[in-house]
């Protein structure tokens, strides 16, 4: 779905050394949205955005009051018709069924800091953390191009660490601070290896996630009214308007905006459970095939459980390698791995085969029953051979 929504996003004006805040009714589509239907991205629009992002997180800084935003996620990223980000007006009541997606444990976890997990922490830091997740996950789920140098991959790298490790003695004190340090696009003849997904998705797991503060002043309320109100009397007019429609066709109107809204909603929503999937996969397959803690991969496979089938089997693999279940016939154990590798997520993706490999290894390393065997025959052969020893 590629229609675009309207939103109540901050605008933001510089004058002299100051900078006031107002609100705009643009049309564009949340951050996370329009990924999803432009996985590719040029490496100059990769840049420009980034920078616009920190200017705008800048002057956001610098309104009367030095506010925090609190919730810099891909979410709360407006892509607009004019190619640029904006930040959502999060004090707009037209904006409270996204506050209210935001507010979701698996947005939190994401892209929260384990220490605001509900957002109570207020400050720059909170917002430069969010800045931090969310480069990291753009770049988790794009293709650049042309594709990052290693040089390129390296700096993204370390201004990502420096955002998330709160209490690193070099972490960026302002948004200015990490403005200076955030590389300009320039040319390069390095050989290009693409950033993959990998690498960062994991680091995001173990990290945790974040986004940050916000707070706005009582005389955002009455500009933002005034402006919506402009809109809709210049677009929606009564019965006796220039534009000449009437109170049903304005109800109408609003209905299908609404039954638009639910639509994206429900897409938002099922793009985060999708990702919350992709992240918990991710995590398992780490404790499983590099940490062999199967216990641990057990517990995190535990978060999708039943709702997946593989998720289903995998978790039984589990209990089986940790020798938390007792062993079934040696014709179960091949059908869980059967059953398994026809429900791959990746088929192509080495870490799955690896899981199947190592249950295959057991198979053939333990004793497992024949069909048909009784369970005391096969707890006396295991006595016969403890005793044999």
């Amino acid at each position: 779905m590629e229609e675009k929504q309207g939103y109540d996003v901050l605008k933001i004006v510089v004058h002299s050394d100051r900078c006031y805040m107002s609100t705009d009714y643009i049309r564009g589509k949340p951050l996370i949205l329009w990924l999803k239907y432009h996985p590719q991205i040029e490496k100059e629009r990769l840049y420009r955005w980034m920078r616009g992002l920190l200017d705008e997180l800048e002057h956001f800084h610098r309104c009367r009051g030095n506010p925090c935003y609190q919730y810099v996620n891909p979410y709360s990223i407006i892509v607009g018709e004019d190619e640029k980000l904006h930040l959502l007006d999060l004090g707009s009541k037209e904006q409270d069924e996204m506050l209210h997606v935001m507010q979701r444990r698996n947005v939190r976890e994401h892209f929260l800091s384990p220490e605001n997990q509900y957002y109570q922490k207020v400050s720059v830091q909170e917002d430069i953390y969010g800045f931090g997740k969310t480069l990291q996950y753009v770049l988790s789920v794009i293709e650049v191009e042309p594709a990052l140098g290693r040089l390129e991959e390296a700096r993204f790298q370390k201004i990502i660490s420096r955002c998330l490790n709160q209490n690193s003695k070099k972490n960026y004190q302002t948004i200015q601070e990490l403005s200076e340090h955030f590389p300009n696009k320039k040319k390069t003849k390095e050989s290009r290896k693409p950033l993959t997904g990998k690498m960062l998705v994991c680091a995001a797991v173990l990290m945790g996630a974040a986004a940050l503060g916000m707070q706005f002043a009582g005389d955002q309320k009455s500009e933002r009214e005034r402006k919506r109100g402009e809109e809709i009397s210049g677009e929606l007019s009564d019965t006796e308007g220039n534009n000449g429609k009437s109170s049903a066709d304005y109800r109408e109107e609003m209905q299908q905006k609404q039954e638009q809204w639910n639509e994206e909603k429900q897409e938002i929503e099922e793009a985060a459970y999708e990702r919350e999937k992709e992240l918990t996969y991710e995590l398992a397959l780490l404790y499983f095939v590099e940490l062999e803690d199967y216990q641990k991969s057990k517990e995190v496979m535990e978060i999708v459980g039943q709702s997946e089938k593989f998720a289903e089997d995998f978790i039984k693999l589990c209990e089986l390698m940790d020798g938390q279940a007792p062993f079934a016939t040696k014709q179960d154990m091949e059908q869980l791995l059967e059953q398994l590798e026809a429900e791959l997520p990746a088929s192509e993706d080495e870490r799955y085969i690896g899981c199947i490999t190592r249950g295959r290894q057991l198979l053939q390393n333990e004793e497992v029953p024949e069909e048909g065997a009784s369970s005391e025959e096969a707890e006396g052969a295991q006595d016969t051979d403890g005793n044999n020893e």
